[in-house]
């Protein structure tokens, strides 16, 4: 598809958003489907790998849905629903109160692209480390790194400042090295 087309393809899909009676259930899942593993996996990861992650998921498609013709033009499809799944996550927390429990990750599939790699290792141990992390600080590590989105996206989605961001994925990233032994 040229450039031009689908500028004029995203355009008409943007639109639709502005009346909502047009957005038909298949319509929302055509637009959800390329995106929704990694808002999935940003739930699950953001939760600390709890088994609340399904209801989580769940709530904010329901919640993208019902707000529908509330979608503003100028975020993309993606960034919308994961500044959802990001008020549900806090939604989540401060209904419980507490950070869930963690999980062990045997073989985080998701995340190890070479079985054989010494690289597997050290993946899956910044994952178990991250799971020590705030949950502000896990949601920001794993958007930027998992998902990633920009500072500017992730601002969008956050409602934090960009410098703010910054400071958290600096901060992130010196616990997970300062618990890893890691030096660089």
């Amino acid at each position: 598809m040229k450039p031009d087309i689908l500028g004029v393809v995203i355009k008409k899909t943007t639109a639709l958003f502005q009346k909502p009676e047009t957005i038909t259930i298949e319509f929302f899942q055509y637009l959800l489907n390329p995106i929704k593993e990694n808002l999935y996996n940003f739930i699950f990861k953001a939760l600390n790998f709890c088994e609340d992650a399904n209801d989580v998921y769940q709530e904010t498609i329901l919640r993208a849905f019902k707000y529908r013709q509330s979608y503003d033009q100028q975020y993309s499809f993606k960034t919308w629903l994961f500044t959802i799944a990001h008020h549900e996550v806090n939604r989540y927390f401060n209904k419980h109160k507490k950070l869930p429990g963690k999980v062990s990750l045997e073989e985080p599939a998701d995340i190890i692209d070479d079985p054989g790699s010494d690289n597997r290792i050290l993946v899956r141990d910044i994952y178990e480390v991250a799971q020590q992390l705030t949950p502000n600080q896990r949601r920001v590590f794993f958007l930027f790194y998992d998902q990633q989105f920009s500072i500017q996206e992730i601002s969008e989605i956050t409602g934090l400042k960009p410098g703010n961001i910054k400071f958290i994925l600096n901060q992130s990233r010196e616990k997970i090295k300062q618990k890893l032994g890691l030096k660089e």
